[in-house]
């Protein structure tokens, strides 16, 4: 038994004539009929009564036919259903994000601008050490070292700097040894933060340990932190805010030691990307690598 031979069924019932429910569907009837017999082989019962006015459904068939459009009716909805839940995964983006938090909704704006049926699912967290994303096949991170993972693609390779207030000791400089500010304050985001990560070991590279005066969870707060003359931080070129009335910083280069991150994508895998997630991973590469050579 079939889905397709209970809607023939179903039809030769509704229509009273195996000839009229054929002519209605575009079958041959002796196709038609072949399923009637078919049924009444499979449940070993007689389906329909023969009278003078041609076949009449019994009890048997009435009884199947009930069960039929419920089943047929089912059928219907549960493909309607998959239908727009697929529509729903075609277009959500599920994405973990660990780095560049402050651009992200800038880039979510600029691809729904492409794309405006785009629905995001974006979790922010912490660095975990894993490259597992669950039910998240995309993972936006950073890194001290390039990857050698193939289901990871580097979207760019940024400068970190140190940001010192513009009226202070280093307000003139274009660029500095890290050594050289042991003793001064930091402003900084928390341990857990993989650009925290990063900086403390290039920190520890240059013999010291960053003295953190202020603590966020905020990259914003950090860099207005600084705008007001208190502490110094480490900024990415890249990734950060820039202006938003943070006149009073002034960005050194890091001379010693070399102070970079890699900003990368981790997916976990073609196959299991929704088609935005593929755009978007595309849309990622595209993005950042105009954003490096606006610079």
């Amino acid at each position: 038994m079939t889905f397709h031979q209970l809607n023939i069924f179903c039809h030769i019932v509704e229509f009273g004539s195996v000839t009229r429910a054929s002519k209605h569907l575009g079958i041959p009837q002796p196709a038609a009929s072949r399923v009637i017999r078919s049924l009444e082989t499979e449940f070993g019962l007689p389906l329909f009564d023969t009278s003078g006015r041609g076949m009449v459904v019994n009890k048997n068939g009435r009884l199947l036919y009930d069960y039929a459009k419920q089943i047929l009716q089912l059928t219907t909805k549960l493909d309607s259903t998959m239908q727009i839940k697929k529509q729903e995964h075609d277009t959500t983006i599920s994405i973990i994000v660990e780095a560049a938090s402050y651009l992200f909704p800038h880039i979510c704006t600029a691809f729904n601008s492409r794309y405006e049926d785009a629905i995001f699912k974006a979790l922010h967290r912490e660095p975990s050490g894993s490259a597992e994303t669950g039910s998240y096949p995309l993972r936006l991170y950073s890194s001290r070292e390039r990857p050698t993972d193939k289901n990871t693609v580097v979207l760019a390779e940024e400068e970190i700097c140190l940001a010192v207030p513009r009226a202070g000791q280093f307000g003139s400089r274009k660029e500095i040894e890290l050594s050289e500010v042991r003793n001064m304050g930091f402003v900084s985001l928390f341990k857990t933060s993989g650009l925290r990560q990063i900086t403390d070991y290039f920190c520890k590279l240059a013999g010291f340990e960053a003295k953190v005066i202020f603590e966020t969870d905020n990259s914003t707060a950090v860099a207005r932190y600084v705008n007001s003359g208190h502490g110094i931080a480490f900024i990415p070129e890249l990734t950060w805010p820039k202006g938003n009335g943070n006149d009073n910083i002034h960005l050194l280069s890091i001379s010693q030691p070399k102070c970079r991150r890699f900003i990368n994508l981790h997916s976990a895998g073609e196959k299991y990307l929704s088609r935005y997630e593929t755009l978007f991973s595309a849309f990622l590469q595209e993005y950042f690598y105009n954003l490096q050579n606006r610079l």
